[in-house]
C-alpha cells in the first residue's frame, strides 16, 4: 500500500524532499480566524483526533480531522472497537488533491501566520495524516501487546490516549521489541520519544525511566551504543 512504505519511505513527497507535503511543524497557526492546537507535546491530543484510512496487520494510516492536530510523534494512540494500539511513527501534511502540488505563497509575508491569514482556503486544501505502529490490541477485554489478529477497519476512529489509558498499556514494555525491529529508519527516534512522553505522564517519572532503561538494556544486550544513544533521547 502506497501509504504505508514506511520501510522505504517511498511516498511521493519523500522522494521529492518535501515538496509535495508541508510538513509537520509543531507550532500554532491562525487560520482565517482560528487557531490550531500547539503541537508541543502534553495532553493536546487526547481524544479522537480522525480516522484510519489505510491498515495492514503491522501499521496503519489516519487523517486527522484538523490540519496540523496530530499526536506528535511517539504518542500512544487507538483505533477501534476492540481497541488496536499503535505508536505513532510519522506524521504529515500533504494536499487533499495529489494533482493540486503546493506553491510557495509567503513571498511579502513577514510570517507563516500571515501566509495562512490572507489564504484560509488553505484549510480546504491541505490535510494531515500520520502513520502508526501497532504495538498491542484488546482481546476479550484484556490489553495483549504485540499484533492484532486483523487490522483496524478502515474508517473506524483514532484517538489520543490519555495519561491513564498510557500507564495501563505501559505496565509492560514488551511492545518495545517491535519498535526495535520495525524496519524504519526512525526506528530509534520513535522509541525514544515514546519513552519520553510516557515518563512525562507516569505518577512516578524516575521508576518508569529505570525500568525502560532495564527493558532496552535487555532488548539491546550486544549493542551498547544504540542503547545508549536511545537513552541519550529518553533522559537528554
Amino acid at each position: 500500500m502506497e501509504g504505508l512504505r514506511f520501510l522505504g519511505y517511498a511516498r511521493n513527497d519523500m522522494k521529492n524532499g518535501g515538496g509535495v507535503g508541508m510538513g509537520y511543524n509543531g507550532r500554532a497557526l491562525s487560520m482565517g480566524g482560528s487557531t490550531l492546537a500547539s503541537q508541543d507535546g502534553g495532553d493536546s491530543f487526547i481524544g479522537r483526533v480522525g480516522e484510519v484510512t489505510e491498515g495492514d496487520s503491522a501499521v496503519f494510516a489516519a487523517q486527522c480531522y484538523g490540519l496540523y492536530e496530530a499526536p506528535p510523534l511517539g504518542a500512544l494512540v487507538r483505533a477501534g472497537e476492540p481497541a488496536i494500539y499503535g505508536v505513532t511513527l510519522r506524521v504529515w501534511t500533504e494536499p487533499l488533491d495529489p494533482s493540486r502540488p503546493v506553491l510557495a505563497r509567503g513571498q511579502a509575508a513577514e510570517s507563516v501566520e500571515e501566509v495562512y491569514r490572507e489564504n484560509p482556503q488553505l484549510e480546504r486544501l491541505l490535510t494531515t495524516r500520520l502513520e502508526a505502529l501497532i504495538v498491542g490490541y484488546e482481546e476479550d477485554g484484556v490489553t495483549r501487546q504485540g499484533l492484532p489478529p486483523w487490522p483496524p477497519r478502515i474508517h473506524c476512529f483514532v484517538y489520543g490516549c490519555g495519561p491513564e489509558e498510557g500507564a495501563r498499556f505501559m505496565e509492560r514494555l514488551d511492545f518495545l521489541r517491535l519498535l526495535l525491529n520495525s524496519g524504519s529508519p526512525l526506528a530509534e527516534e520513535v522509541t525514544a520519544a515514546c519513552l519520553r512522553r510516557a515518563a512525562g505522564m507516569a505518577a512516578d517519572r524516575v521508576g518508569f525511566l529505570r525500568r525502560a532503561g532495564r527493558a532496552l538494556a535487555a532488548e539491546l544486550a550486544g549493542d551498547a551504543a544504540r542503547l545508549g544513544a536511545i537513552m541519550r533521547r529518553v533522559t537528554g
